[in-house]
């Protein structure tokens, strides 16, 4: 998950969400860390969700976002869910 980062005391985030920074996102959705830096530089979201704030020390992605767009994509994509 994310380690101590000034800049998250200022983000408002709802009580059930948890912070994930790209590190977490990439260990969450299967992918190495540069793989998901790589999406965000060329602004590729069909493979990951858009983070849900950008800070100076880099994008946080709540874990309860995540988890919608994982349900999104398995309805479009006709996946079954796990």
């Amino acid at each position: 998950m994310l380690k101590e980062m000034p800049d998250t005391d200022h983000a408002v985030v709802p009580e059930e969400y948890e912070i994930l920074d790209t590190d977490a996102l990439a260990a969450r959705l299967g992918f190495k860390r540069d793989t998901v830096l790589v999406y965000l530089n060329r602004r590729s979201f069909h493979r990951i969700p858009r983070p849900s704030r950008r800070l100076k020390t880099g994008p946080l992605w709540y874990e309860g976002s995540v988890r919608e767009w994982e349900q999104h994509n398995r309805k479009r994509h006709g996946k079954p869910q796990a």
